[in-house]
């Protein structure tokens, strides 16, 4: 059983059409295209499932580069999980990650103030008219 990864796949493309296209190569036993949960729309991806090596490697070699709709597929050979790198920017332990976002305490030094005594300013008092005569 041979597993294989289609990337930038248009939109509108279904798993019936993707087990179409890859039966012409050979007998497809699974096909899907990966949906959003939330927005029901296709991510873009899909996998298929091929029964033997050489139909799926003659797949790969026929549509690698394809341009369908206006995208170019990339299609290669699906790697298991636990042999695909690992991504060095994630923590390995959740108490890291808590650790990451955790605000730093600020520390400010106080200065010494000199005090003195300010003078006070106070509004002016109107002048009353008989100032103005």
């Amino acid at each position: 059983m041979t597993n294989i990864f289609i990337a930038n796949l248009d939109f509108g493309i279904t798993s019936d059409d993707l087990r179409a296209t890859f039966s012409q190569f050979g007998e497809v036993s699974y096909a899907h295209v990966v949906y959003d949960n939330k927005t029901k729309k296709s991510k873009g991806y899909g996998y298929v499932e091929m029964e033997n090596l050489s139909e799926a490697n003659a797949a790969i070699g026929a549509l690698n580069g394809m341009d369908v709709n206006g995208r170019v597929l990339d299609v290669k050979l699906a790697t298991p999980k636990d042999k695909r790198p690992q991504n060095m920017n994630k923590p390995k332990e959740k108490d890291q990650d808590k650790e990451r976002f955790r605000p730093k305490p600020r520390t400010r030094e106080v200065k010494e103030v000199k005090t003195s005594e300010r003078r006070v300013l106070r509004p002016r008092r109107k002048r009353t008219g008989e100032d103005n005569e």
